[in-house]
């Protein structure tokens, strides 16, 4: 679950230190701030953020159910947008390593309908359960994205229908392939192409990101979902600490004084460095709130 007022922070600061906009600067006050983490394998994702009190919050949420300006209504895109694509990555990164594989799955032929598509990934995954189940294997744990245009007309010319997938290892490469029966292997459709999974330094974020940016090749469709997975997946779920950051701590971090942002998340975060930082302020009230990612380099309590 996101934080409540998470898309009224979308004043970012800038690389040159200035603002996309003047923000406010009032302090926070008592209530101060709070840390929330969430742990998906090595990665860690950690949010600062304002606590309010009942007043503050009651004028925040009526400040979001009356908010209908353009740039407000881009800023709850852009904020659903990102929920969307780190609960994939999280996901992804909980589940999988580099004993797993991905595989890409094409079409030959003329496309198929949406009904098809659907029934044609969930019957692939279906003969991958049975053969895992042959060779002894642990339960099918899989995620994947449908790219391209589910919706073809008659005289389609848009992106072909296409599967990413995340899965768990095990299979020969050359079996996972001919299971795909929609295809010829040929250079133009029809493929059906498994890599395996490679841990870079930032973990799998840009693989998920490119799997998650499939969604932008599809028609737009009202309801429609970016990515599914089996129902054994581990779900990464945010925890909310009870301490509170003082706001001259918060105020350091934002900041970046003397660069003491690496330094102080890195001491709440004991066996981690920390890899990328976004701070957001908002044009319609007091405080920060902080993003940051933070990678394990060793085992520690986090």
């Amino acid at each position: 679950m996101s934080w409540e007022f998470e898309d009224l922070f979308n004043n970012q600061l800038t690389e040159d230190g200035g603002f996309l906009n003047e923000p406010c600067f009032i302090p926070v006050g008592k209530m101060g701030y709070r840390r929330r983490t969430t742990v998906s394998g090595k990665r860690i994702d950690a949010e600062v953020y304002p606590v309010f009190g009942r007043q503050q919050a009651g004028y925040l949420r009526k400040v979001k159910a009356q908010t209908v300006s353009p740039a407000h209504i881009e800023a709850q895109k852009k904020a659903n947008d990102r929920r969307s694509w780190l609960k994939l990555m999280q996901i992804i990164e909980a589940n999988f390593t580099d004993d797993d594989v991905r595989i890409g799955l094409d079409y030959a032929g003329d496309p198929p309908d949406p009904d098809r598509v659907q029934k044609d990934i969930r019957n692939y995954l279906n003969r991958v359960k049975r053969l895992r189940k042959k060779y002894g294997l642990p339960e099918l744990k899989a995620v994947y994205v449908i790219g391209g245009d589910e919706m073809p007309a008659a005289d389609y010319s848009g992106k072909r229908p296409h599967f990413h997938v995340f899965m768990n290892g095990g299979i020969p490469s050359r079996e996972l392939e001919a299971l795909w029966k929609k295809g010829q292997l040929n250079r133009n459709h029809g493929r059906a192409n498994t890599t395996n999974l490679q841990e870079m330094s930032e973990g799998y974020g840009a693989i998920s990101m490119y799997n998650w940016k499939q969604k932008f090749d599809r028609a737009p469709k009202k309801g429609a979902r970016i990515w599914r997975g089996t129902k054994n997946l581990i779900r990464p779920e945010p925890r909310a600490r009870d301490a509170k950051l003082a706001n001259s701590r918060v105020r350091r971090i934002a900041y970046n004084f003397k660069n003491e942002a690496k330094q102080i998340m890195e001491k709440l975060y004991p066996g981690c460095i920390l890899q990328d930082i976004d701070v957001h302020f908002s044009d319609v009230i007091d405080g920060v709130y902080i993003r940051c990612v933070l990678r394990k380099i060793k085992e520690g309590q986090t």
